[in-house]
C-alpha cells in the first residue's frame, strides 16, 4: 500500500513543474491514505541562508481512499528544499523523497525535494534548441590548402594517431593535422545535410597547443587556422544555410606564453616578468614568483576575476565578448564556468546580451547546474540572470548507464532531477551530449573494454574488435535516439555520426575520416536530424511513461500543433507491451501500431500519433 503520494514532476501534485518564477503562485498537493489520518499536515520549506517557513496544509478533497492536502507557496528568487510533516501519527511522521523518486515516510533525516525559484532577466534565444548542434575541433575536422606550422610545431599526416607521450616529462600538444577554417567552410553543406543549425567551435584564438585552451591572444584567429576574413566568411556562409556559430570562451585562464602573462618571453612585457605590466593584476602572482594556475598546470595561469582591467578587456564595450559577436558569432560556450567567479560571469553575460539580445550563453557544468557548489559557494547559473543552457553531462551519464548496462533507473533518476530542478527555459535548451573532446568517444564508451585507470600506452593500443564494433554501432543508435528526442537539443561531437572510436584525450580527438565514413550510421544520424525539424522535439512537453525491466519510454507533446510522440527503448531481456491508447506510426520505419506496441528486447520506436 502507498501511504503517501506526491510527484513534483506531475502538475496534479505541483502546479508548476520544474523551477518556479518568483512572481508565480505555486499550489502543492499531497495525498495521504485515510488509514494514516493525521491531525495536521505541514509543508516545511527551508533555504541555504537559514530561511525556514512552515506552511499549514488544508484538507481539500477525498477519493479512492486518499485525502488531499494542499498549500499555496510563493517565494523570492533562490534555492529551497522542502518536505512534509504529519502531526497525530505514532510512526514515521516525515514525508520526503524516497527510492525511485517516490514519496516515502521517514522517522528523521528526511530527504527533501528541491524547489528552485528564478527571476528571468534575459530572454532565452529562440534559435538555440532548433535542429542539431555540431562540435568541431578545427585542426581535426577538415584541411584546405597547405598549413604551415610555426614555432616548433609538428605537422602530421591526416588520420594518424595524435601524440600522447610526454616530451621531457611534459605533454606539449604540439602535433597538428592541418584542419582550418577554410576546410570547415567547405564542409558546411555536409553539416546542413545533418540538419545542423548551430556550429560550436573549440577555441580558435592564437595559442601554442593544438587544443587552444592556452590562449596567447584573444584578438586574433590562430594563424594555423586562418585569419579574421576566414572567420567572417565562415559565419556568413553558415548563416546562408541557417547555421549559427558559437565560440568557446576560455575566460578562466590563459597560456603562460600569452602576451598577457609571457613567462616564456615570446612577447614584450607581460605580467610574469614586469611588475608594471598593465596585465599584472590580472593574475595572482606570489612574492616568490609562483602563481595561481588552473588545476596546478603551470602553463595555464588563472585569471583574477576581480581585476577591473581584466573585466574591461573581456566585457567592455570593445571587449573580447562583444568583439567576436560583432564579427559574426552568435554566442559563447563558457569553458570551466564553475571556476569563473560571478563578478566576471555576470559581466560576460551582460556584455553578450547587450551586443546581441539573442546571444546564447552555454556553461560547461558537469553536475546538476541548479544546485552546484563551487569553492564553498552556491552558484546561481539558472536563476534567470546568467546561463541560457549548460552541457548536459548528467543526461549523458544516464543514457550511457541505460544503453550500455540496461539500467533504466539511473536514467530515470537523472531525468527526474532535471525536470524537477531546472527552469523550463533551461530544460528545453539543454546541450545534450554523448561525448566531447574531454571524454571517451561514445562508441568506445558503449562497447569497448573499460580502461578508466589504464595508462595512455594501453589506451593507444586498444581498439574495438569486430564484434565490439558491431555491438557499439547498435548501441550507438539507442543512445542517439535518446539524445535527439529528449528535451533540449543534441550536440554531436564531430565524427560520432560516422562511428569514430577512441579513449579519452587525446585519442578521442582524432581526424575526421573523410572517405572512410560508416555510411550506415551517417544515414541514421541524417534521419534523426530530419526528425528534429518537428517542433515537438524542440518545444514539446516531456512526460516519462515507463522506467522498469530495462525499458524506458516517454512522450513529447506539442499542444500548438496537436502532435504527440512516444519514444520507447527496450534494453531488457523480455518483450514489453506498451499501451498506446491510439493509432501511431513509427517515424523511422513507417510501421503502424493500433492501441498497443509489443516492444521486443534490443529494439526502439519513435511513434507519432496519427489523426484518423
Amino acid at each position: 500500500m502507498e501511504y503517501v503520494k506526491y510527484n513534483p514532476t506531475d502538475e496534479f501534485y505541483k502546479s508548476i513543474v520544474g523551477a518556479v518564477s518568483e512572481d508565480a503562485r505555486l499550489c502543492i498537493r499531497l495525498q495521504i491514505h485515510q488509514v494514516v489520518n493525521p491531525s495536521k499536515v505541514t509543508l516545511v520549506v527551508y533555504g541555504d541562508d537559514g530561511f525556514k517557513q512552515e506552511i499549514p496544509m488544508n484538507l481539500d478533497a477525498s477519493g479512492d481512499g486518499y485525502d488531499d492536502y494542499i498549500a499555496d507557496v510563493q517565494l523570492n528568487k533562490g534555492l529551497y528544499f522542502y518536505y512534509f510533516v504529519m502531526d497525530g501519527v505514532s510512526y514515521e511522521r516525515h514525508i520526503g523523497l524516497g527510492e525511485k523518486q517516490r514519496a516515502s515516510l521517514f522517522y528523521d533525516n528526511v530527504r527533501p525535494w528541491q524547489l528552485s525559484v528564478y527571476k528571468k532577466k534575459y530572454k532565452t534565444p529562440s534559435w538555440l534548441n532548433k535542429g542539431v548542434m555540431y562540435q568541431v575541433m578545427v585542426d581535426r575536422f577538415c584541411a584546405s590548402g597547405d598549413t604551415v606550422p610555426n614555432e616548433d610545431k609538428v605537422m602530421r599526416r591526416w588520420g594518424e594517431q595524435p601524440y600522447f607521450r610526454a616530451e621531457n616529462g611534459v605533454v606539449r600538444n604540439r602535433d597538428f593535422f592541418g584542419g582550418n577554417l577554410k576546410g570547415l567552410t567547405g564542409k558546411l553543406d555536409y553539416l546542413a545535410s545533418l540538419n545542423v543549425t548551430t556550429l560550436y567551435l573549440n577555441p580558435i584564438f592564437k595559442a601554442y597547443s593544438n587544443h587552444k585552451y592556452d590562449t596567447e591572444d584573444y584578438e586574433i584567429i590562430d594563424p594555423m587556422f586562418g585569419n579574421l576574413d576566414d572567420f567572417t566568411n565562415l559565419c556568413e556562409q553558415a548563416n546562408k544555410l541557417g547555421i549559427r556559430v558559437v565560440l568557446d570562451g576560455v575566460f578562466n585562464h590563459v597560456g603562460s606564453s600569452s602576451k598577457y602573462f609571457n613567462r616564456e618571453g615570446k612577447y614584450e612585457g607581460g605580467a610574469y616578468n614586469d611588475e608594471n605590466s598593465p596585465y599584472r593584476d590580472w593574475f595572482n602572482i606570489r612574492p616568490d614568483g609562483s602563481y595561481e594556475c588552473w588545476w596546478n598546470f603551470e602553463t595555464l595561469p588563472r585569471l583574477n576575476a576581480n581585476s577591473v582591467g581584466a573585466q574591461k578587456y573581456f566585457t567592455g564595450k570593445e571587449g573580447i565578448v562583444r568583439r567576436w559577436l560583432k564579427a559574426g558569432a552568435s554566442g559563447w560556450r563558457l569553458d570551466v564556468v564553475d571556476e569563473v567567479a560571478d563578478v566576471m560571469l555576470d559581466k560576460i553575460v551582460t556584455a553578450a546580451k547587450r551586443e546581441k539580445s539573442d546571444a546564447a550563453i552555454i556553461g560547461e557544468v558537469w553536475e546538476d547546474a541548479s544546485n552546484k557548489v563551487d569553492y564553498g559557494a552556491r552558484r546561481h547559473y539558472l536563476d534567470g540572470s546568467q546561463l541560457d543552457s549548460v552541457m548536459n553531462y548528467p543526461l549523458m551519464n544516464g543514457i550511457i548507464d541505460f544503453v550500455r548496462d540496461g539500467n533504466e533507473q539511473a536514467l530515470s533518476k537523472v531525468v527526474f532531477d532535471i525536470v524537477n530542478n531546472y527552469p523550463s527555459f533551461v530544460r528545453n535548451n539543454l546541450m545534450n551530449i554523448l561525448g566531447t573532446h574531454d571524454t571517451v568517444r561514445i562508441l568506445t564508451n558503449l562497447a569497448g573494454t573499460r580502461l578508466d585507470n589504464a595508462s595512455k600506452e594501453v589506451m593507444a593500443s586498444t581498439k574495438l574488435d569486430n564484434a565490439q564494433y558491431e555491438q557499439g554501432v547498435n548501441l550507438l543508435k539507442f543512445a542517439a535516439v535518446l539524445q535527439y528526442t529528449m528535451f533540449g537539443f543534441p550536440c554531436v561531437f564531430y565524427g560520432d555520426e560516422v562511428a569514430m572510436e577512441g579513449y579519452k584525450d587525446p585519442f578521442c580527438r582524432g581526424c575526421y575520416p573523410w572517405g572512410s565514413e560508416n555510411k550506415h550510421v551517417l544515414d541514421f544520424y541524417r534521419r534523426l536530424g530530419e526528425l528534429r525539424k518537428q517542433s515537438v522535439f524542440s518545444d514539446g512537453d516531456f512526460h516519462e511513461l515507463v522506467a522498469e525491466r530495462g525499458v524506458y519510454a516517454f512522450e513529447r507533446v506539442d499542444t500548438s500543433t496537436a502532435t504527440k510522440v512516444i519514444v520507447a527503448l527496450n534494453r531488457g531481456h523480455f518483450s514489453y507491451n506498451l499501451n498506446l491508447g491510439d493509432v501511431y506510426e513509427d517515424m523511422l520505419t513507417g510501421r503502424k501500431y493500433n492501441e498497443n506496441c509489443n516492444l521486443q528486447p534490443n529494439s526502439y520506436v519513435i511513434l507519432i500519433r496519427l489523426h484518423v
